[in-house]
C-alpha cells in the first residue's frame, strides 16, 4: 500500500494555517524544490510496522504465526499526492513558480520525475483555489503524472480541507483517447 504525501508552500499565512493542521507534510519553494523534496522523502521512507490486526490476518491466511513482509526503505510508492498553494482559473502556484497552460512545458520534465513514483490507482489532488476550472491544465498534469488529477472548482480552505465548488477529476489520455472527466460534490478522501 502506498503512502500519502502532502506538500505545502508555507511562505504565507494560508500555507502556515495549512501546515499547522497536518502532520508529516513536506514543504516547497518551487517546482524543482517540490519534486526534490518528494523524491527525497520517498527514497528514505520506511512503512510503519504492521498492526496486530495485520499480523493476525496475515497469519490466518498463511496458516502460521508470522508478520507480513515489510517493503525495503525507498520502495514505497505514492497512493496520493496533495499539493497545496494558491491558484485561480488561469493557473496555480507551486512555491514561487506560476504553472499555467502557457508555462507548463517549462516544468513538465521536472514533474515527470514523479511519474514512476505513483502506485496503481493513485491520484494527485491540486488543493489550489479554482484549479478545477482549468481542465486543460489538469489534463497536462494528468498526462505527465500518468494518474488522475482532482481539483476543486471553487475557493479552497486548507484548514478545513474543503472547496466551495464541486470537485472535478481528470484522467490521463490512454491510447489516443481520454476518459471523460467526472464531477462530484465531496472532495478526495481525507488528508
Amino acid at each position: 500500500m502506498g503512502v500519502i504525501v502532502t506538500v505545502i508552500d508555507d511562505s504565507d499565512r494560508v500555507g502556515i494555517a495549512a501546515s499547522v493542521t497536518r502532520i508529516g507534510e513536506l514543504y516547497m519553494t518551487s517546482v524543482a524544490n517540490m519534486v526534490a523534496n518528494v523524491l527525497g522523502f520517498l527514497a528514505t521512507y520506511t512503512p510503519p510496522p504492521p498492526s496486530p490486526a495485520d499480523v493476525l490476518a496475515y497469519s490466518l491466511s498463511h496458516g502460521r504465526l508470522s508478520a507480513p513482509p515489510m517493503p525495503a526503505a525507498g520502495t514505497t510508492k505514492m497512493s496520493k499526492l496533495n499539493v497545496l498553494d494558491h491558484g485561480n482559473t488561469s493557473g496555480l502556484q507551486i512555491g514561487t513558480d506560476w504553472v499555467s497552460t502557457g508555462s507548463f512545458a517549462r516544468f513538465q520534465s521536472e514533474f515527470a520525475r514523479l511519474t514512476p513514483k505513483f502506485e496503481s490507482g493513485a491520484y494527485v489532488h491540486l488543493a489550489h483555489c479554482e484549479a478545477g476550472m482549468n481542465i486543460r491544465l489538469m489534463e497536462m498534469f494528468a498526462d505527465t503524472f500518468g494518474v488522475p488529477v482532482v481539483a476543486g472548482r471553487g475557493l479552497t480552505n486548507p484548514v478545513y480541507r474543503a472547496n466551495t465548488g464541486n470537485y472535478v477529476r481528470v484522467y490521463p489520455a490512454r491510447a489516443g483517447s481520454r476518459p471523460a472527466s467526472d464531477t462530484f460534490f465531496w472532495g478526495p478522501s481525507s488528508q
